[in-house]
């Protein structure tokens, strides 16, 4: 048999030979031989090989377990977005987890409902990760991959149902999202006047959450929604719904309420928030420099 990894080895090669050529265990070159595993790089090739990738499209593993022994379910996604059919197609491929559906009743959505709404809810997902959801993760070896961290403080209790409806809207895109233990202040926090705990929410890491950083958001390895500029101009090509569910999660996130006026606090992003208000019909949204 021949085993590559950047080598070709002789037919007449032991497993013990080719095991310490490759540097690998015995046992797993033996599964090798026998059919009952395949090598990273292999699996990853029939499974390219199997597929009809569109031009300017990658393909990705939306779940990825260490050491790459499980990859998948995959899907293809576009290295950027160009139109409403391209954020189409990757939604699409999206089957929503059944916690979504448990997620959903406590809000009194139906599961035929959930299944209409995948496009907003992604869109709404997005505005959570504009604002201040954590961003964990980055340039793998293998794989672009990031989670979602999100923390909202318990001295607002209705923080709860909004941790657990974000966690719903990941849930829809078929990934996994859990509460966890509540976060004790830290840092600059715990030195406030009123140091409070957060709840906490955090979900798997992904290759999708990665292009939903990258190509979604526009933002390379290294920038942050605090300092650095969305680059999402293709959001403006967008139908108005899904506009409106991404100024919804961003107002969620970064918002405020006053009694005469909302404010989205965005320091770096002003304008273009401003812009996309004044695409949905609102003409009194304007920039407030401070």
């Amino acid at each position: 048999k021949k085993f590559c990894r950047f080598v070709t080895l002789p037919l007449e090669m032991s497993v013990n030979e080719v095991a310490a050529e490759l540097t690998s265990h015995r046992s797993t070159v033996l599964q090798w031989t026998k059919g009952t595993d395949k090598p990273y790089l292999v699996r990853i090739a029939n499974t390219v090989l199997q597929a009809s990738i569109r031009p300017g499209w990658k393909m990705v593993a939306l779940r990825l377990e260490s050491g790459g022994n499980f990859q998948g379910p995959w899907i293809q996604i576009p290295t950027k977005i160009q139109s409403y059919n391209d954020l189409s197609a990757v939604i699409a491929q999206l089957t929503p987890r059944d916690e979504t559906y448990l997620r959903a009743s406590k809000f009194d959505i139906s599961r035929q409902q959930v299944d209409g709404m995948k496009e907003d809810l992604f869109a709404y997902l997005l505005g959570i990760l504009a604002g201040d959801a954590s961003k964990a993760g980055g340039r793998q070896k293998r794989f672009d991959s990031s989670s979602i961290d999100l923390h909202l403080t318990l001295k607002q209790p209705s923080n709860e149902r909004l941790g657990d409806f974000v966690c719903m809207c990941a849930n829809s895109l078929n990934l996994v999202m859990d509460r966890k233990m509540d976060k004790q202040p830290t840092g600059s926090s715990r030195l406030g006047r009123q140091p409070s705990a957060a709840y906490r929410w955090t979900s798997q890491r992904s290759p999708l959450i990665a292009w939903m950083f990258n190509v979604g958001l526009g933002l390379e390895w290294g920038e942050c929604t605090t300092l650095d500029c969305l680059k999402m101009d293709w959001l403006f090509g967008m139908p108005s719904s899904l506009r409106l569910r991404f100024v919804q999660g961003l107002a969620d996130s970064d918002g405020g309420m006053k009694p005469y006026e909302v404010v989205i606090t965005s320091v770096p992003n002003a304008e273009f928030v401003t812009q996309l208000l004044q695409s949905l019909g609102m003409t009194t949204a304007h920039v407030i420099k401070e």
